[in-house]
Formats: structure tokens, C-alpha cells, sequence
């Protein structure tokens, strides 16, 4: 069974001044070695927090270099897709993030039906919680032989959440603002990237 981390980077309103939202899976063989080599990173970087969390956002171009280099050097996969918001009425916000999610989930199960999937909490109440999986759900019922389990988790206490969000980040970079250092790091475990318009993603199975 696979390991796979989920995170986005930017807002999936279409309003809040961007034109993409970015979601971006992380595919490894083991959440152990995910753990080890940002440990391994934090260490090196001598980075310190709090909260005890890496934020892409937050750090430095070298500590964002030295992080995607180290999951660079490992056996993991990325699948990232890019939703150009322009297209999306307002009313359709969070049916286009829960789509996506069950999107990029399907992307990740025809490859490897048999996954456990770690993805940043979005929702604090119970009922968004429950549409976000059943959007998932509905999405790869049609993959035979599946085995997916779904743990909608706190990125400061699950260290491959934090990984992904540098992942995300770098991808955000490229789509958003034509950056494209940080990818370029990363280029070799790209299995899947995918720009979809926003109305195809809110138009899936899934949305209320």
C-alpha cells in the first residue's frame, strides 16, 4: 500500500486575486521515509519552530532548495494538477476544492488502487468533512480492486504534509508567477501534471 500526502497551495475562490489553485499529491512507499528525510532536512537546516512545522511560505529559497532536493534523491511521485479559477462563480468554491481533491485522488488510483492518503485538514466541521470524502469517493468508485483510506489530518503534527506543501508551493510558483526553480528540482518524480478549467473540475461527480 502506498503512502500518499495531498496538499494545495492557494485558495480555491475565484476572487481572492490568483488564477490558480494547485493541488499536489506525494506519493511514497512508506510514511516513515517521508519522516526521516524532512528530519533529516530540519536537521541540517537547523530549523526551529514552535509548532514544529515547516511552512514553504514561510522559508527561505535555501531551505526550500534543500527540501525538495532531499525528496528529490528518494523513490517518491508527484501528481499535480493546476485549476485555472477564472471560469468559477463563487457559489461554486467549495464543490471545485472538494472535486479537485476527488480528482487528483482518482489521478493517484489508477496507478496505485491501493493507497492510504494523508490530506491537510480544510474542514473543521463534521458535515464538510463527510462531503469532502463522499466527493472522493464518488469519483474512484469505478477503479476495480481499490483499498483507499482517507485521514483528513493536521499538517503540524503529520511531517509529510509538511512536505507536500513545499511541493505544492513549487508548483504555485510556476503556474502563478513563471518561477520555475523549484520544480525544476523535482521535474524527475512528475508522473501526472494537469491543467484543468475550473468549471470541468466543478462539474465532476461529487459536487452538491
Amino acid at each position: 500500500m502506498k503512502t500518499v500526502y495531498i496538499d494545495e497551495s492557494g485558495s480555491p475562490s475565484p476572487i481572492d486575486g490568483d488564477r490558480y489553485l494547485i493541488i499536489t499529491a506525494l506519493i511514497t512507499k512508506s510514511e516513515r521515509d517521508i519522516e526521516i528525510q524532512v528530519k533529516r532536512a530540519r536537521r541540517k537546516m537547523r530549523v526551529r519552530s514552535s509548532l514544529n512545522e515547516l511552512k514553504a511560505s514561510h522559508s527561505r529559497p535555501i531551505i526550500i532548495k534543500r527540501l525538495l532536493g532531499t525528496l528529490a534523491k528518494s523513490p517518491n511521485e508527484i501528481v499535480t494538477i493546476a485549476i485555472d479559477k477564472r471560469d468559477v462563480p463563487i457559489s461554486q468554491t467549495e464543490i471545485v476544492y472538494q472535486n479537485a481533491i476527488g480528482y487528483i485522488v482518482q489521478q493517484c488510483a489508477r496507478k496505485y488502487p491501493q493507497m492510504h492518503i494523508y490530506l491537510d485538514r480544510r474542514y473543521t466541521n463534521r458535515r464538510q468533512v463527510n462531503e469532502l470524502e463522499t466527493a472522493v469517493r464518488q469519483q474512484i468508485s469505478s477503479i476495480p480492486n481499490q483499498v483507499i483510506i482517507i485521514e483528513q489530518v493536521d499538517s503540524a503534527v503529520y511531517v509529510g504534509v509538511q512536505a507536500v506543501d513545499f511541493v505544492a508551493w513549487a508548483f504555485r510558483q510556476k503556474y502563478e508567477y513563471g518561477e520555475t526553480w523549484a520544480v525544476e528540482i523535482i521535474s524527475d518524480l512528475v508522473i501526472v501534471e494537469e491543467v484543468v478549467r475550473g468549471s470541468k473540475i466543478a462539474a465532476l461527480p461529487g459536487g452538491r
